[in-house]
Parts: C-alpha cells; structure tokens; sequence
C-alpha cells in the first residue's frame, strides 16, 4: 500500500463552502481536520479550500470540483503541473525544458491551473484556516 499525502484544491463560493467542507469531510479523511480558505483577490465570491488528504491507494475517488495541486512554500504558489509545465514553456521562449528554474516570485500568493483559453493566474488572500 502506498502512503502519502495529497494537496487537494476544492473550488466553493462564499455563500457556500463552509456546507462544501462540510460535505469535504464525510468524502475525505482530511490530514489533522485542517482546511485553508483562500479567495480571489479580484473576485471575493470565487473560493478555493485546500486540505490534505492521506492517499493510500493509486487512484483516489473524486470529491466534484476537485483538482490536485502542488505547493511552493517559499512563495505560497498553489500550481498544478500542467500550469507549471506551461510556465516553463512561457518563460522559455515556448521550449519545454525539465532544467528550467521557475521564477516562483511572479507567482507569490497565487493559484495557476490551466483551463480552455489557456493558464489562469488567480492572485489569492487568506480567508479563514479551518480546523
């Protein structure tokens, strides 16, 4: 069996999240019952609740507007890979190149996920820290 852990993004809106972390926790075993609530900087209604779960299988069942992220600490840069991946394509003249360094200071505070037209840098605020 494996066992890690997994940053878990959950897309939720103001009115609503605190029902969606709700629901979160009968579909999750969540890491120390821990859930940090961000909001767009430039559209308070849009919230992202991230958390940690302990994966211990290959595949884990999907909790709906779920995606899986990464973070870089150093930068509180939330990123999945794809967005990365087309991070380094953009800041490298369009070549994918495993050996470049990301320049995650662009990124401070920041969710990147990519979407139909393209990556999508969200600034992000704290909004509360649940546990």
């Amino acid at each position: 069996m494996i066992d890690k852990r997994q940053l878990l993004c959950t897309f939720s809106d103001k009115a609503s999240f605190k029902d969606t972390i709700k629901k979160i926790k009968e579909f999750y075993s969540v890491q120390e019952g821990k859930f940090f609530v961000f909001e767009n900087e430039k559209n308070n209604v849009e919230i992202f609740i991230t958390y940690n779960i302990i994966n211990q299988y290959k595949t884990i069942p999907k909790f709906p507007n779920t995606i899986s992220i990464h973070r870089k600490k150093q930068t509180n840069t939330l990123y999945t890979l794809n967005a990365m991946n087309q991070i380094i394509k953009d800041e490298n003249s369009g070549v994918f190149d495993k050996s470049h360094e990301v320049h995650w200071d662009h990124y401070k505070n920041s969710l990147i996920i990519t979407g139909e037209v393209g990556i999508r840098i969200i600034s992000l605020k704290i909004h509360d820290i649940i546990s």
